[in-house]
């Protein structure tokens, strides 16, 4: 965790946009809603990033929260996890997974019985690449922020 805490430190000082962080009982809500549904839990991993900030934005990469926030009165809106597993449940390619971020052209998706985040081009719906840790899909996004 020590090594997320050095990511979000950076990437934070690159002007990127927190909140804060989620409650057990907030993830306890959304882990209740994707079980109900057939999925599993949020990702141990990925449940470290939502209790140190509950979502986050940077560079066109939007990591969805335990719940939507707006911000600057209504001009804009951050996604959950919840929202965004609605908005595309009838889409079987990424039906049965968990749906934890978007960037410009990419999505991000938990497949949980495969143990594995997914990147999936988010126009044609293919792999791009596969990760065992939220860690390194994070860093696949931020790295020239990181290397700096």
């Amino acid at each position: 965790m020590r090594i997320l805490h050095q990511v979000l430190k950076k990437i934070y000082q690159e002007s990127a946009v927190f909140f804060p962080p989620a409650k057990y009982a907030d993830i306890h809500v959304v882990n209740t809603i994707l079980t109900r549904t057939g999925l599993a839990p949020i990702p141990q991993d990925y449940m470290n990033l939502l209790l140190l900030t509950n979502g986050l934005f940077y560079n066109g990469l939007e990591l969805f929260a335990t719940t939507e926030h707006e911000r600057e009165k209504g001009a804009f809106f951050h996604r959950s996890i919840p929202q965004m597993q609605r908005l595309y449940s009838d889409n079987p390619i990424i039906n049965n997974k968990i749906f934890l971020a978007q960037a410009p052209e990419e999505f991000v998706l938990y497949d949980f019985k495969k143990k594995e985040y997914i990147l999936l081009d988010r126009y044609t719906y293919t792999t791009i690449a596969r990760f065992p840790l939220f860690l390194d899909v994070l860093y696949f996004f931020v790295r020239s922020t990181i290397e700096k």
